[in-house]
């Protein structure tokens, strides 16, 4: 490797190494970003579109842009990712948690971690200070596949999120969920849709489904031709910090739960006309 390229790689591995990162991302050079979760795995087990030549795409929550830069690397000439950078906007479930210097200095640094890999893997995508719920009033053009990811459960109102991605897509255009789900009301309520909404004021959560309720959320946001996936595991990345919360009790669930997040993914259409009373 020529010396010149050595020492290129050693200034990134510095970067990296001084931020928190959410995705596993490989930025070329030997250097691969500590995920807390490692979205490469994800990535294996998802129906994730291998051509997206021609199509315009939108990354929704993209944090660190693992997905975004996914789709560019398939082939998307035009990528749009959006995330919010003030914490004080994020959809805090009740009471709103105090939101002290480190918290704050912590959301900020995700705008900089996404900029380090955007300047790392030469990336053309666009990243927009943006909320989901305000992407049919920005202005944007239409987008031929959108995804989303492990933000649904952060959201106050999940299907006004999806309606809000529906009306963005192009008609017929293409929306993959992957989505953090409830691993106990996958396995004890497989067919049908139930919701857990969290009490807890310390966990960030408002609604967590089973992997059908996941669907159900598609369905009424008017998505057509919905599908979705079984349950699985999202492994932690080499950055995955300590548990915050407390843990499982001992037994078969937290057995499971060692592997990782539990994800499911579902997927839509949107209509190619407009539903009765849509925005």
């Amino acid at each position: 490797m020529p010396t010149d390229t050595v020492e290129h790689s050693v200034a990134l591995a510095r970067e990296v190494a001084a931020l928190t990162w959410y995705h596993t991302i490989d930025l070329g050079g030997e250097v691969v970003t500590p995920g807390e979760y490692d979205t490469r795995r994800a990535l294996e087990r998802i129906p994730f579109p291998t051509d997206l030549r021609g199509v315009r795409c939108l990354d929704v929550g993209t944090h660190d842009g693992f997905w975004a830069f996914e789709m560019e690397r398939r082939g998307s000439e035009e990528v749009v990712a959006i995330d919010l950078d003030d914490p004080r906007a994020v959809d805090f479930s009740d009471p709103v948690p105090e939101l002290l210097a480190e918290a704050i200095a912590a959301r900020e640094s995700r705008r900089e971690a996404f900029d380090v890999a955007h300047r790392a893997l030469g990336s053309a995508v666009r990243r927009h200070n943006l909320s989901v719920y305000e992407l049919p009033n920005a202005g944007l053009e239409p987008f031929g596949f959108a995804f989303i990811g492990t933000l649904l459960l952060h959201l106050r109102d999940p299907v006004r999120a999806l309606s809000a991605i529906r009306a963005v897509l192009e008609p017929g255009g293409a929306l993959l969920v992957n989505d953090a789900i409830s691993l106990e009301l996958s396995l004890l309520i497989p067919r049908a849709p139930v919701h857990s909404l969290s009490l807890k004021p310390s966990r960030p959560f408002w609604w967590v489904p089973n992997a059908q309720g996941l669907r159900r959320y598609l369905e009424k946001a008017a998505f057509v031709d919905v599908a979705g996936g079984r349950p699985y595991f999202v492994p932690r990345g080499a950055g995955h910090a300590p548990e915050q919360w407390p843990r499982t009790p001992p037994g078969p669930l937290r057995a499971l739960r060692e592997r990782g997040m539990p994800h499911a993914w579902a997927a839509g259409r949107a209509p190619r006309f407009t539903p009765p009373g849509a925005p």
